[in-house]
């Protein structure tokens, strides 16, 4: 047997074990001191503005204090008076003058004192009143929490005789958002390590088994927060960038130690002699895991190709920890490994008896594939085409009104009030940011009053229009709520940037720029197109590039790429068919948003690529062996699938059942990012690998393994056989059968 490089480090981490846990600790220490000592430095909230609409975001947070100040919409609704009843104002002025008294307001705009009609509804049951954010020190946080404090204070009392109170405005919005995602995270991770523990269990069938991987996975996450500590300190981290790194740190850690403790298992199991088998281990499977966990990483890192500062981040943030996962997979497994030798499999779980080593349900399932491919691969081909059909009516947009958030969510109902009566379009404005060297102008204060104007005559925008100038006065912007549904809001952006704007500023000297949160969704949807076809080819093509050196053949790369593909588009099919269509969608807890966040397409292709390469490189790794040792491609393909059904199914388990709890989170966007991660996972692990790669191994034969000649002179570096110690006892022993005692 030729030892690999991964081989190589496996067994010199194995020999030096205890310098290596030493070593491994102190990494894991100072990052703990690290994360600790050094505060991760974030991006700010406007970090993803794109175009038009992140121009006058960044002139806002330049110029003005608080970005402009913000406005909320506090409203009112009572079915049983009206706002000329004396109890109705008395309500509604008491908590006026409660929210005038907050250092954090500035202002409140209220019907009573402005007499203003488009602060009522026609059936004069509902109110709305404007609440300006003071421009003051402290944290957004900090002000937007004393004034959710003081509705939600005043609602017991307004309760009592028939109110409901609301407050709902991007700040409000995102508050309590943050807050329900912070708690979803907490139990996000609750569950993965419950459900990692018992699937481990499972698998392995003795606690020291089972609590290495979740240990590895547990290490990789901590020292990977302290590199991004200090990475943050060059470039910021986009907020949030802690979930997805944990979900990934747990998923992929898991998974390594999974695989290689699962061989190293079934080394020992055949005969081998401890080190040997951890070499060989790690000479096999190692290197499988090595190059998934590349193919991982550059995945990630294709990220960084939408030049937006969110994915680069993401990219950067998140690539660490898959980096960790697999120098500790090589090296700090290897070492435990040499430490424990059989002492692994101590604890035992007598309840849960022993593997049978048959591959079970999938062998099963392997064997009629293999008898029918061309039906098999033709029937379920059409189906994940079917389910990917959806896709060509996909509509990307950010979700927003009431529709965008889900029903555990305060400010819904609000928003749900302001819909029907007003326009959804009110909590969330757009902006008209007016740049020029001298506001006082003539020219320019002709073209802001010409602006103003102008907008009033149109249906597509509800007054009042307010305007709000800087300390400086050399920046000025003017609040334009959105008449209609999400269309008609593009609609009305699309006609201030086209037409309105335009049009009132020419020939002033100055620049107008047209932002507010739904000309940003429009402006990210934009550059995502535009970026979406570079990443794409990056992942395919490196992903190519990396099978074929791996496993020497033009076949095995194209076969792979298309049928991850197939798993994608699947996934994307419903998503579309339960967050646009709404089939199913009452099971997350909500309504259906009616689009799928922009965001999505080119963070879901990135992690699902890399991780489906997981266990095709894992099976293909297997099947390569076997077919190298003489075994007949059929053979070989069964037998592949049979040593790796367990832990394939396993792994699988762990990823679906994190990707769940997001789906079955409070959150429309991580509900969506969660379902499409489990479905295309399911699909892989199941439809792909039971069906789809063994039929399409048998039809092509030993063509899978073509090379053409000019081709030849690519390095070999792909998959080592393991000269089997006894042919028969290794070529059908288990992954999770005991070893035997000694070294």
């Amino acid at each position: 047997m030729n030892v690999s490089f991964t081989g190589r480090i496996a067994r010199w981490s194995a020999k030096h074990r205890w310098w290596v846990i030493a070593a491994s600790v102190l990494v894991l220490v100072l990052a703990m001191v690290v994360s600790s000592a050094v505060e991760i430095k974030l991006l700010d909230d406007n970090a993803m503005a794109e175009g038009d609409s992140g121009e006058a975001i960044r002139l806002l947070d330049e110029r003005f204090d608080d970005g402009g100040a913000p406005t909320e919409q506090l409203v009112f609704s009572n079915p049983s008076l009206d706002v000329d009843d004396t109890d109705y104002r008395a309500t509604v002025e008491r908590l006026v003058q409660e929210l005038r008294a907050l250092p954090e307001v500035s202002a409140v705009v209220s019907f009573y004192e402005l007499g203003d009609p488009r602060l009522v509804s026609e059936d004069r049951h509902v109110l709305r009143a404007q609440v300006q954010l003071a421009d003051t020190s402290g944290s957004d946080n900090d002000k937007i929490d004393a004034i959710l404090d003081t509705v939600y204070a005043a609602r017991p009392e307004a309760n009592a005789v028939g109110f409901y109170i609301g407050i709902a405005g991007e700040r409000s919005i995102e508050r309590q958002v943050e807050i329900i995602s912070d708690e979803d995270m907490g139990r996000v991770l609750i569950v993965t390590m419950v459900l990692g523990l018992f699937i481990m269990l499972l698998v392995f069938r003795a606690v020291v088994a089972a609590l290495i991987p979740l240990a590895l996975a547990m290490g990789a996450i901590t020292t990977a927060m302290g590199i991004a500590a200090l990475v943050s300190h060059a470039y910021p981290l986009a907020e949030g960038f802690d979930g997805l790194l944990s979900m990934l740190g747990l998923a992929v850690g898991i998974d390594y130690s999974l695989f290689i403790i699962s061989r190293f298992r079934t080394e020992r199991q055949a005969g081998r002699e401890k080190l040997e088998a951890i070499t060989v281990a790690s000479n096999t499977t190692g290197r499988a895991v090595f190059y998934a966990g590349i193919t991982v990483m550059l995945s990630l890192a294709a990220l960084t190709l939408t030049g937006n500062p969110l994915f680069i981040s993401l990219g950067l943030g998140v690539t660490s920890v898959v980096f960790i996962a697999i120098v500790g997979s090589l090296t700090f497994l290897p070492a435990v490994l040499s430490v424990l030798g059989d002492n692994v499999n101590r604890l035992r779980i007598p309840i849960l008896g022993r593997a049978n080593g048959n591959g079970g349900l999938w062998s099963a399932i392997t064997k009629r594939v293999l008898a029918r491919p061309a039906i098999f691969a033709s029937v379920t081909a059409a189906a994940l085409v079917a389910l990917a059909l959806p896709v060509s009516t996909n509509d990307l947009a950010f979700p927003t009104g009431s529709l965008g958030l889900h029903d555990a969510v305060d400010s819904k109902q609000a928003v749900r009030l302001l819909e029907v009566n007003f326009s959804g379009g009110i909590a969330t404005p757009a902006m008209v940011v007016v740049d020029a060297p001298d506001l006082t102008a003539p020219e320019v204060q002709a073209s802001v009053a010409e602006l103003i104007e102008r907008v009033g005559q149109e249906s597509a925008f509800i007054g009042p229009f307010e305007t709000v100038v800087n300390s400086g006065g050399d920046l000025l912007f003017v609040r334009v709520a959105l008449a209609g549904d999400r269309r008609a809001a593009e609609r009305g952006v699309k006609f201030l940037r086209d037409e309105v704007v335009p049009d009132a500023f020419a020939g002033s000297g100055a620049q107008a720029y047209v932002g507010g949160m739904t000309a940003g969704g429009m402006d990210f949807s934009d550059a995502m197109y535009k970026a979406a076809p570079y990443v794409f080819v990056f992942v395919l093509g490196l992903a190519f590039l990396l099978l074929l050196v791996m496993f020497r053949s033009i076949v095995i790369p194209l076969k792979a790429i298309l049928l991850n593909l197939l798993s994608v588009a699947a996934a994307y099919g419903v998503m579309v068919i339960v967050f646009q269509w709404g089939w199913g969608m009452s099971l997350l807890g909500s309504e259906a948003p009616g689009v799928v966040a922009p965001w999505l397409p080119i963070m879901l292709f990135t992690i699902l690529f890399g991780l489906s390469m997981d266990y095709h490189m894992l099976l293909l790794n297997r099947i390569k062996e076997a077919y190298d040792q003489g075994h007949g491609n059929d053979a070989s393909v069964s037998e592949g699938i049979r040593l790796t059904a367990g832990q394939i199914t396993s792994a699988a388990a762990i990823m679906v059942g994190v990707f769940g709890t997001f789906a079955l989170g409070r959150e429309i966007n991580m509900q969506q990012f969660g379902l499409g991660l489990g479905v295309a996972v399911l699909i892989d692990a199941t439809i792909i690998r039971s069906v789809l790669l063994p039929a399409s191994m048998k039809l092509l034969g030993d063509r899978n393994w073509y090379l053409p000649n000019w081709l030849d002179w690519l390095p070999k570096v792909g998959t080592e056989t393991a000269t089997p110690a006894d042919p028969v006892t290794a070529l059908r022993s288990t992954a999770s059968a005991p070893a035997p005692a000694g070294d």
